[in-house]
């Protein structure tokens, strides 16, 4: 599974770096005049860096079908489909939506990895069994139609509803748990968080922080579970930078490590760390357990929403709360330390 998944992903890590590295510069802009003078330029580069994020699932369904030897072609549009604004919109809208008088699961697919992958393992599978069923003028006109057709729907229907079922169940699990017992909610969710971002489900929660932050003005700590992961990362990126020693890789992992701590995109240091290298992994979900033991314990909260980051830790400030910047900085330091340790620890063994 992992061999798979990392083939899949290895190449679309340069892209996602790039995206990183273009919300940095925005970052960086934010702060001088000349996005004050020209606010447009702000979005229209927001756009850029948010590009690569967005049609993620585009580029992994290419990466994907190479990796399968799978039509990419159709692939893509296979893919494409899922991610089409009024597809999109069909999905977001309150009514139920039918296909044939056939109730279709609602659920979007932006940012989404997993399902695509899923998805385009499957189309290979199908296009093998097509091409043997269809033969002469048949195959070339309905190889692709068919191909495209049937792996959109299963896309529909199969894939993407069992993946967000099986997301549904773990956040009921952890609303269940931070209930009643807060400790083992957060440590839970600390260390699936890198499994999140892997299997691209973390939307779910990123949509009830937007949520509660916009009705009540606070969130209930899932901010910090993922500031956490950023520290964690950026340590095994620190360390993995530290034992490289072939100059191609330095360069690689440098540029992992400066789009992380810097703009506290995750993706590269998971994909292109985190699935070629189970020590690195391990360390990721030892250090999101740990931050999260000592998040059930204290609660910290966030009151914006913004890309969990050193540069960003404010967001973590209130007037009303003036323990809790300094608490979510501990839970950081706890991440990163307890991560550094394990790759030690690990490589050591190794």
């Amino acid at each position: 599974m992992l061999y798979h998944l990392s083939s899949c992903m290895l190449p679309v890590i340069p892209v996602l770096i790039a995206g990183g590295l273009l919300k940095l510069t925005t970052l960086i802009l934010s702060y001088t005049p000349i996005i004050s003078r020209y606010p447009d330029t702000k979005m229209i580069l927001e756009s850029i860096g948010d590009a690569p994020f967005y049609f993620l699932p585009l580029i992994v369904a290419y990466a994907s079908a190479k990796h399968f030897e799978a039509d990419v072609v159709s692939a893509m549009a296979a893919a494409g489909t899922l991610l089409l604004p009024g597809f999109t919109n069909l999905m977001e809208r309150e009514q139920e939506v039918l296909f044939m008088g056939i109730p279709l699961y609602r659920v979007t697919y932006a940012y989404t990895v997993f399902p695509i992958i899923v998805l385009i393992f499957l189309m290979s599978i199908l296009e093998k069994a097509l091409e043997k069923w269809l033969r002469g003028v048949l195959k070339d006109i309905f190889l692709r139609f068919l191909l495209i057709l049937i792996s959109a729907l299963v896309g529909m229907f199969v894939i993407g509803p069992a993946i967000d079922i099986v997301s549904q169940g773990i956040f009921a699990l952890i609303s269940w748990l931070q209930v009643n017992i807060p400790v083992l909610a957060w440590a839970i969710f600390g260390a699936t968080a890198p499994l999140q971002i892997i299997a691209g489900v973390q939307w779910i929660f990123v949509a009830l922080i937007l949520q509660n932050l916009g009705e009540y003005g606070v969130e209930s700590g899932f901010m910090v579970g993922y500031f956490m992961l950023t520290m964690s990362l950026t340590a095994i990126a620190l360390f993995t930078l530290w034992k490289s020693k072939e100059k191609e890789k330095k360069n690689s992992v440098l540029a992992t490590l400066i789009t992380v701590f810097f703009t506290g995109t995750t993706e590269p240091v998971l994909y292109g760390i985190c699935l070629t290298d189970r020590i690195a992994l391990i360390s990721a979900i030892a250090a999101g357990a740990a931050g999260g033991i000592y998040q059930g314990i204290v609660t910290i909260h966030a009151y914006v929403y913004a890309f969990p980051t050193v540069f960003s830790i404010l967001i973590f400030q209130s007037d009303k709360d003036p323990g809790n910047l300094t608490e979510a900085a501990i839970a950081g330091i706890i991440s990163f330390v307890v991560a550094f340790i394990t790759m030690m620890i690990g490589y050591r063994k190794k």
